[in-house]
Order: C-alpha cells, then structure tokens, then sequence
C-alpha cells in the first residue's frame, strides 16, 4: 500500500511539474527549438492555458522556425480536426467540435483539448511533444518563460541553451534598454553551427532581349513512383509556391512518405488514372481517393487528366498547358515558360516533372518571381 502511495504522489509530482503557474501579461513568452531561439511572432509564441503551455501550429512548420522537428500538421474535415503526425504514420487527432483527442493507437493525450485565439489554433505542448519523442522542458528565467522543444538534433545541453540565449532574451524582453551600455556577453559554450552541404551552382539565365512580361501561373508537380520530391520541393519553397502534386493512383502506398511531406510542405496532392481503358482509369481514381484519405485523413479531387469523364464523375481535371523537365537547359525552360505566358488573359498551367535535377527548375522559378510573376495557389474549382 505504501509502494503504491509513493508512486501516486510521484506521478503527481510529475503532472505537477508540467503545469505552469499562469505568467504576467506583461511577460514576454519565449519558445526554443534545438539549438535556436526563433524570433518571436504570434506564429510561434506559447500561450498559458489552464495551468498548461499551448503551441500554435507555426511552431512545426519549417518555413516558419526554420526547424524541422519531424512533426506535421493541418486543418481536415473543413476545419473540424486539427492532425499532428509524423511521416512514420503516427497521429494525433484533436476534435475541435467536441474537444477531445485521440491517436492512431485508440489512446486519448492529456491534455486533449485545442485553444483558438484570434483565428490561431493552439495545442498542448506536451501532449504532442509526449507522443511524437520530442523533449519538452520548461524554465522560469528573468527575462520570462521559456518553453524548448527538442529532438535528437539538438546539441546544447538545457543550461549551455540558457547561457547561450540569454542576451537575445533580455534584448526581446526589452531589460536590454536599460543596460545598453554593458556590452552583450559572448558564450564560449555555443556550439557552432552545423556545415551546410555544398549546393550546386545556379544555372545563369541570359536577359532577354525584349521587354518581359508579367503574368500568373498555377503550378503541378508529377512525382513518380518511388522518386524523392525534397528537390523540387525546395525548389517552390524558395519562391513560396504551392502547387497540386500528383501520383500514380496505384502506388500510393509506397509513396506515402513522399505524400506526406508535399502535405505537409502545403502543397494540395491529385491523383494521375492508371488503366487501359476508360473505366479502368476511373476505378483506379476512386480506389486511390480512398487510399489517400486513410493516409492523409483528407481527400483529393485533382486529377492529372483533361477527359471529361473524370469531371462528370465529379473530379477536378487540372491539364497543363506547358510541360518542364529539369533535365532541359534552365535558359530553354524560361523561355519556353515566358512564350507560354506572354499575352494570356487568364492564369496559366505548369507541370514540373518531379525528382531528378530540380537545380534548373529552381533557377527558372527564381527568374520568373523576380519578374514579378504570380505564382497562385491551387483552387478547388474548374480550371
């Protein structure tokens, strides 16, 4: 009885300590992540919610921290759920209707609700960094709290970390005004920062002799079976482009880590028909569109096709006016993708072929945006 005592009051103890006494609204909140200390944005600035720290989505999404902690997540089921999941197919699912939560394996997090502040869905810290192996620790500083998360990438212990970010804290907290005139303090601990691989060299694009024009493009991305997307990925990052990215409709089980990352990169994800005959086309879509919705928890209705029997059969057929592959000459592929564009009225349609060499791909979208063309977002409506 008693053994079983001390282990009740040590998981209290425990749960305890998790729990945060509510900070000053004054206060500044900080968030870490590995090694980092992001600047601060409503992105990815905790809030303290009944005794627990919430994170807004921001905070695993790259682009916006520029970590990639190997946790995704988004809105499905016209923003009823919020999922958070990895590309080893675990998830967490929180009902934003009834809150609660559940994961793929039938268990509920604790805690299992959501917090929307200002149009931005927050969610417990804990919950998620318990589940997916990340480490969560918090700490009371001087200059606020101070949320970290972290996965096996980081390299600063817990007190290198507040050694290191102490003079960013107390510059963002504001104390830094009062004492400009101590120099910041240097921290021999900091570790230095990882090499970055070399990257190829971009393709130079020759200036055109005559005037440019400036025109809008709606992009897609055929991705093979079994080829890695990273590349060309990146290469649309770099210009903030989200495209519709399409697979095989019989292979998506084998390229489901590839779906997951173009899904939670922001791109929307279509189906390519496979079959011989109409029928056989249209099977394979409907399968796929299922399979796509145990894998990503959402369902699709792009379809790489211009055959009017996918769009009777309530699909959205998206066919591209101008094909690239990064195998060609980046100078060939921006005059081919400036002669398509020039003089139309309305936006038009791009097909990357995904993998391969995407060093061409990136230096055309690069020219293009400096061009000031639009790149727009996918629409779930008739082309």
């Amino acid at each position: 009885m008693k053994k079983r005592l001390l282990t009740l009051v040590c998981a209290l103890a425990l749960v305890l300590s998790l729990m945060i006494v509510p900070a000053a609204a004054t206060e500044t909140f900080f968030l870490g992540i590995n090694d980092t200390l992001p600047v601060g944005s409503t992105q990815i600035t905790p809030i303290q919610y009944n005794g627990w720290v919430y994170v807004p989505m921001g905070v695993f999404n790259s682009r916006v921290t520029g970590v990639n902690l190997g946790v995704y997540c988004g809105l499905t089921d016209n923003d009823q759920s919020l999922v958070f999941y990895n590309l080893s197919g675990r998830t967490l699912t929180f009902d934003l209707v009834n809150g609660t939560a559940t994961s793929d394996s039938g268990t509920s997090p604790v805690p299992s609700s959501t917090v929307r502040r200002n149009g931005t869905y927050y969610a417990p810290a804990y919950a998620i960094c318990q589940y997916f192996g990340l480490t969560y620790s918090f700490h009371s500083t001087e200059y606020g709290p101070l949320l970290r998360i972290k996965d096996s990438n980081a390299v600063l212990s817990e007190s290198l970390f507040l050694s290191s970010t102490a003079s960013l804290m107390r510059n963002r907290s504001g104390a830094g005004n009062n004492s400009s005139s101590n120099p910041p303090t240097t921290n021999p601990g900091t570790a230095p920062p990882p090499q970055q691989p070399a990257v190829p060299e971009e393709p130079v694009i020759p200036e055109r002799e005559e005037p440019v024009p400036s025109f809008s493009l709606y992009l897609g991305v055929r991705a093979p079976s079994g080829v890695d997307l990273t590349g060309t990925l990146n290469a649309l990052a770099g210009v903030n482009a989200s495209a519709v990215v399409f697979f095989p409709a019989n292979t998506l089980a084998e390229n489901t880590a590839q779906l997951r990352q173009a899904v939670a990169r922001g791109h929307k994800v279509g189906l390519i028909p496979q079959g011989e005959t109409a029928q056989d086309q249209l099977n394979s879509v409907a399968e796929g569109s299922g399979q796509l919705a145990r894998i990503l928890r959402q369902e699709t209705w792009f379809v790489l096709s211009s055959d009017q029997a996918f769009t009777q059969a309530g699909y959205l057929c998206w066919s591209p006016g101008l094909i690239l592959s990064g195998n060609t000459k980046a100078a060939t592929l921006y005059d081919n993708v400036v002669d398509y564009g020039s003089g139309r009225s309305s936006a038009g349609r791009v097909l990357l072929e995904g993998g391969g060499t995407s060093v061409n791909l990136s230096a055309v979208l690069n020219r293009l945006a400096e061009d000031g063309d639009a790149f727009r977002p996918p629409r779930e409506t008739r082309y």
